[in-house]
């Protein structure tokens, strides 16, 4: 009986592992930035910080102790995905942010007739 729950638990780990792996490689991640003006300071500083944690939350499922190699691993798809969320945002204040710009060097856009 110990052994059938053993293989049990063993194998509804082993899935759990291949989802996980599965919503990493698929690299989709979503970013509720309604409401925000992303023009402005604030509005570019509230979007970052949603974009940064919400990669941080799709990087690291794992609680508890982390290997090294494991918070490595975390921090390198958080730039990752941190940086493909602001680019496909195409918002010149946040990509200002992000690259440590102030948002008065952000790149103006002007409007042509």
């Amino acid at each position: 009986m110990k052994r059938a729950i053993m293989c049990a638990a063993l194998g509804a780990s082993m899935a759990m592992g291949v989802m996980t792996a599965a919503r990493a490689e698929d690299g989709q991640m979503r970013v509720d930035l309604a409401g925000l003006n992303l023009d402005s300071t604030d509005g570019a500083k509230a979007a970052l910080s949603r974009i940064h944690y919400s990669a941080d939350v799709f990087c690291d499922d794992v609680a508890g102790r982390q290997s090294l190699e494991h918070q490595a691993a975390v921090r390198e798809c958080v730039a990752n995905m941190t940086r493909k969320s602001v680019d496909a945002l195409h918002a010149p204040t946040v990509t200002a942010l992000l690259q440590g710009r102030s948002t008065s060097e952000a790149p103006i856009a002007v409007a042509q007739k």
